[in-house]
């Protein structure tokens, strides 16, 4: 008996032009996902009980990214601004107690206060430590070039138009109340930016949804993921599904390992992350999602030297502080 993946029934099967050999059984099917599962259950015990060494390309890379993620920890910490490690960087520390070993960016969360005041500072601090390869810029959505995201730094060089690595600072908002009845209002009004981004600027867009959706710049119990935010239930706009997050689920702030440094992380950074990718956060996943810089960079000519360069550079800067 054929395995049939459509689920027609059978008045609709004489009509469907098909050919056998194209199909396997169901007994070939359970065959073929228990390969599957067994080849996912090794790569797990992989990352579980071995510790693999990274390659010269990737070592720097990722010696790159600490030294930019401790530059971050430096100015807020000069500036008494407060973040946390989110999303894959999070998982990271998390999982590996590094970075998720095929991840290109780092990712970070942040209050609307100290995110403002961020947006202020990280250029002067750049200009201050003179770091000609950090540029500090709003994400431009690649769904609407209208449409301004979360603040990003990014590290380039002339020569190569791609940032080598960055930070996502992506803000969060204090919520005095929520109703279950807002949900579909909130991903309306998210929608109606993301399209419409003619008529409202971001900030006044901002001002809108404080107003509509009894948002704070004051700490209340709850956290809402901002409209510039990677999170809303609209799909190509958000990476994950929004959601509501308890205060003291992140504040006071910990300490978590990243790597060779340590950095800010949620107080319950477990459950902060089960909320985001589900019970099995500990398990490699089935797909994963990468922006394929690692693969782009690692062919091009004098690529270790740049990485030597930009290390040196990040590592004086993070020695001034």
């Amino acid at each position: 008996m054929l395995f049939d993946k459509f689920k027609k029934n059978d008045d609709s099967i004489d009509i469907i032009d098909f050919n056998e050999d194209e199909f396997v059984t169901r007994h070939e099917f359970e065959k073929l996902k228990r390969l599957a599962e067994t080849q996912q259950d090794y790569l797990n015990n992989l990352y579980i009980f071995y510790e693999l060494e990274p390659t010269p390309f990737l070592k720097g890379m990722r010696e790159l990214s600490y030294e930019l993620m401790k530059f971050v920890d430096n100015v807020c910490a000069k500036h008494d601004i407060e973040y946390w490690m989110d999303y894959g960087t999070l998982l990271g520390s998390v999982r590996h107690n590094a970075f998720v070993p095929w991840d290109d960016d780092l990712d970070v969360g942040i209050m609307r206060k100290d995110y403002n005041r961020l947006v202020e500072i990280l250029p002067e601090e750049i200009n201050q430590n003179d770091l000609p390869n950090l540029i500090a810029d709003f994400k431009i959505d690649k769904h609407n070039f209208k449409s301004k995201r979360w603040y990003q730094l990014s590290y380039k060089r002339p020569e190569i138009k791609a940032k080598f690595i960055g930070v996502d600072f992506f803000p969060y908002d204090y919520i005095t109340k929520w109703d279950s009845d807002l949900d579909e209002e909130f991903n309306n009004a998210l929608t109606e930016y993301y399209h419409n981004p003619d008529e409202y600027t971001l900030e006044e867009y901002l001002d809108k949804f404080y107003r509509d959706f009894n948002l704070t710049l004051d700490k209340t119990d709850m956290i809402i993921p901002g409209i510039d935010n990677a999170r809303g239930d609209i799909p190509k706009y958000a990476a994950y599904k929004h959601i509501l997050v308890r205060t003291d689920e992140i504040f006071p702030l910990i300490k978590r390992p990243f790597g060779k440094y340590e950095f800010p992380a949620p107080q319950n950074s477990v459950n902060y992350i089960k909320d985001i990718y589900g019970l099995k956060y500990m398990q490699i996943p089935r797909k994963i999602r990468d922006h394929g810089r690692l693969n782009k960079f690692k062919k091009r000519e004098n690529v270790m030297e740049m990485l030597d360069e930009g290390i040196d550079m990040l590592k004086k800067a993070n020695e001034n502080y």
